[in-house]
């Protein structure tokens, strides 16, 4: 449920940021776009995976329970249609109990928390009062944000690539296909266009993905 609610934090402080940058001069817009060369693709995994969670996971879960409930005669038939709707939402959101769909949830966590280490930045900096050193400081925490959230990307699609390339998951190819919409992480090739370092990559596999 925490993850969950993490989710619903990062869009709101997201929607809230883009608000913010539209009602700020152009200067000011430049200055704090510039402060951070992938924002936009920060917002846009946010948005995507928020989306997921909404449509993907809770609507049609919501229709496949109705559909269940129909056809009930008893109330244990109620008890584990209701069981089975919500596992279907604890399984596609990987807050079930297993080693694979943990590793995915904290890195989606990761990348949550840098979002919302993002927006404490733009907070600072949009202030109008800050210092020279207080800047620095705030250039600085960006780019640990940006090296972190590349890192994060490039791990949670090596994961989510390879765990498709063994099986059937309708939903995670959905979800690939919404943070990879615009070909940004992945090319039509299937190369991974932002990759952290190759050996903790195959070490990490190597400890999670025997599943």
């Amino acid at each position: 449920m925490n993850f969950l609610l993490r989710v619903k934090r990062a869009k709101f402080v997201v929607d809230k940021a883009r608000r913010w940058m539209w009602k700020v001069g152009n200067e000011a817009r430049r200055q704090l776009t510039e402060s951070t060369r992938g924002w936009r693709i920060k917002n846009f995994f946010i948005d995507a995976f928020h989306q997921y969670v909404m449509d993907r996971v809770y609507h049609s879960s919501w229709s496949e329970l109705c559909e269940g409930m129909a056809a009930v005669r008893s109330l244990d038939e109620v008890i584990q249609v209701h069981e089975a709707y919500l596992l279907s939402i604890h399984y596609q959101c990987f807050v079930v109990l297993d080693k694979l769909w943990a590793l995915i949830a904290s890195r989606i966590n990761k990348i949550l928390g840098l979002d919302l280490d993002f927006y404490s930045v733009q907070q600072t900096l949009s202030s109008g009062r800050t210092v020279a050193v207080i800047k620095a400081r705030c250039h600085k925490e960006v780019d640990r944000i940006d090296k972190q959230f590349d890192d994060c990307m490039a791990f949670l699609l090596t994961v989510l690539s390879f765990k498709l390339n063994v099986g059937q998951f309708p939903h995670l190819a959905d979800l690939v296909m919404r943070i990879n919409y615009n070909k940004f992480h992945i090319s039509d090739t299937g190369k991974l266009i932002t990759a952290p370092a190759s050996d903790f990559v195959n070490f990490k596999l190597a400890n999670t993905i025997s599943v």
